[in-house]
This record gives structure tokens, C-alpha cells and sequence, in this order.
């Protein structure tokens, strides 16, 4: 079972009442859940970016789960605006990786925002499921990622909903998060 994650950055987990301790516990149980599932048949397919991808990588490495990651740029060019020990972090998933796809490996290549989606989209493509870390905005990398997946019949799971399916209604007519849903939701 291949299973790829998309979800948003730090600041968008947190502009939408999402803890990062809470994000991360997700992850990490995340990992749990499909690991005891699927056993050795299971890799994740990561995208190297901050929040999820790199929650989910930390959680891949606490539970000794194999994981591959798709990077849009070669690794210095990716993280030339991050933190020393967000950098730091990255290294350790590429080096812990059971595999790395760089979309653009080229460090001398021109910043190219449509590299992200071609990395997502080859994500979903190499996936059997998607599981999004999703706080239900219409719009972005994450929107997109959902989007493609459910355009290609793949079944896309809500982290931050219970892993409750994504269907494409609820793209169209918005989703709420779980704990601003009224009782009968």
C-alpha cells in the first residue's frame, strides 16, 4: 500500500485553530494506524515540505515505517528560507529514505512554483490512497493535491477529521472542521 500525504504549512495549521503538538500526534498515529494495517506492505510517499509532509516523515522514522520523498527542488534550493533546524530535519528524512525523486534536481535552476504541483501529482500517481492533512481551505497546494487525487478515482482520506473520505461535494460545498461542526453533522 502506498499512501501519499499532502497538507499545509505550519501557519496554516495554525490560522485554523490546529496545534502543531496536536498535527504532529496525528502523524505519528497516522503512521501507527496504516502500519498495523498493512505491515510490509506499506510505504509512505512524502513531499519533503514543512508541516505534514515533515510530521508525517518524523512519525515514518519514531515507528520504523519506510517512506520515499518527492522533492520539487534539489534539497538546497528548497530550503533556502527555512530555519537552520528545519534544514537539519529535512536531511535526516533524505537520509533515513527508502528513496528521493527530485522533480528539478538542477541547483542552479530558476524558481518554478508549478514544480510543487508536478511533484504532487506524481505523488498521487505512484500512490494507492492520499491522506491530506486538510483544515478545508478551497484554495493552494493542498486543495489542489485533493483535487487531482480525486479526479484520478484515488480515495483521499482527512487526517484531521478521523481520516473521515473526501468527496468531491465537499470541495465544492466547502467542509467544516470537526470541532466547529454542530452535534448532527
Amino acid at each position: 500500500m502506498k499512501i501519499a500525504i499532502t497538507g499545509h504549512r505550519p501557519d496554516t495549521f495554525l490560522i485554523s485553530h490546529y496545534l502543531i503538538d496536536t498535527v504532529k500526534r496525528i502523524a505519528s498515529d497516522t503512521v501507527c494506524v496504516f502500519q498495523r494495517e498493512f505491515k510490509d506492505d506499506l510505504m509512505f510517499i512524502l513531499g519533503g515540505a514543512l508541516g505534514a509532509d515533515q510530521y508525517v516523515g518524523m512519525g515514518c522514522i519514531e515507528h520504523n515505517t519506510p517512506y520515499k520523498m518527492y522533492l520539487p527542488f534539489h534539497p538546497i534550493m528548497q530550503t533556502k528560507y527555512w530555519t537552520k533546524d528545519d534544514r537539519n530535519e529535512l536531511d535526516r528524512q533524505l537520509s533515513l529514505a527508502m528513496g528521493i525523486d527530485i522533480i528539478d534536481p538542477n541547483i542552479e535552476s530558476v524558481y518554478n512554483a508549478k514544480r510543487y504541483q508536478e511533484r504532487n501529482i506524481k505523488m498521487v500517481d505512484e500512490s494507492n490512497i492520499v491522506v491530506a492533512f486538510w483544515v478545508g481551505r478551497r484554495q493552494g497546494g493542498t486543495f489542489n493535491t485533493i483535487q487531482y487525487a480525486l479526479n484520478q478515482s484515488k480515495f483521499v482520506f482527512n487526517a484531521l477529521d478521523n481520516n473521515r473520505p473526501i468527496f468531491k461535494d465537499d470541495l465544492n460545498n466547502g467542509w467544516t472542521p470537526p470541532f466547529l461542526r454542530k452535534n448532527n453533522e
